[in-house]
């Protein structure tokens, strides 16, 4: 008999769990993670809704659900640009109009208002769409969710009808309708990168520890520096200079002992050996510092 971690679990058809089905271009990436990811944040992303629609549209309102789907043919969406691609917000009319009564009053316990679908799409109507695709978006896709926050404009120029993720949310006290964010890949491959971060945390690739007073000193010890000797040197004033001409022997005196140099500043003095056609500093005496006296 198998452990119960192993045990196969059988659904009925109409009991089944969200599943998100993989085509075989997603195999091998943790697609199957992202509804996790956005779950994890359910009562932060709660919080946020329930603030925005309390403060800016005067509305009681709160999280309910939150579903996925991949690859999904979305028409009429509000399109914004990121500095990663672009991402896209959708909200149903019967949602959109509901917000809209509360908004303005129009929606009573003892005198409710049903919106009607029917009548044309007013400018205060698309106004207000156009406010939370963008403030809706933005408290969605956060550093919660997707790694970062992010800067988003309206994009008018770019026209996208596929997606490759999306997430529809529905709120608590409306009971038809929902909005919808959509992602390209981007995004997406975004996203499957912030979920990486944590496992490499895991393995302790991130770890950062601070080094011992004993590991610093080793290592400013093995820092590499390059010396340099002067053979020789010869003072020269710019007209003796500007009559060198080709052919012309200048007489030059080697430095006995040679002047060993790091970067500008001298550090010993030397002599100069050959051996093997290579030349090596030999008897290094420090620099004495002159002492005047009085």
């Amino acid at each position: 008999m198998y452990p119960a971690s192993q045990r196969i679990r059988i659904h009925q058809q109409d009991n089944l769990p969200d599943l998100v089905k993989l085509d075989i271009s997603k195999l091998g990436r943790p697609w199957h993670k992202l509804p996790k990811l956005m779950n994890d944040s359910f009562d932060i992303l709660d919080a946020r809704l329930s603030i925005y629609f309390l403060k800016k549209l005067r509305v009681n309102a709160a999280l309910k659900t939150m579903t996925f789907a991949i690859d999904q043919h979305y028409k009429n969406t509000q399109i914004f640009s990121t500095p990663y691609g672009n991402i896209a917000f959708v909200i149903d009319r019967i949602l959109l109009l509901n917000i809209l009564h509360d908004y303005y009053g129009l929606s009573k316990e003892n005198s409710q208002i049903e919106p009607d679908v029917s009548l044309p799409v007013t400018k205060t109507e698309e106004r207000l769409k156009s406010k939370l695709g963008q403030e809706l978006t933005s408290l969605i896709i956060c550093k919660e969710t997707f790694g970062e926050d992010l800067d988003i404009k309206v994009d008018y120029s770019t026209v996208i009808s596929q997606w490759s993720w999306c997430v529809t949310f529905t709120l608590e006290g409306y009971s038809h309708g929902s909005f919808t964010v959509l992602l390209d890949t981007h995004h997406v491959d975004r996203m499957l990168a912030s979920l990486r971060k944590p496992e490499a945390r895991e393995r302790g690739v991130e770890k950062s520890v601070p080094l011992s007073p004993a590991q610093i000193e080793r290592l400013f010890d093995s820092l590499p520096l390059k010396l340099n000797g002067r053979l020789a040197s010869l003072n020269l004033t710019v007209a003796q200079v500007a009559d060198i001409k080709p052919g012309d022997i200048i007489p030059v005196a080697l430095n006995e002992p040679v002047p060993v140099f790091i970067g500008k500043e001298q550090i010993f003095e030397a002599a100069i050996a050959e051996d093997r056609s290579k030349l090596f500093l030999c008897d290094i005496h420090d620099k004495t510092t002159e002492k005047h006296y009085e």
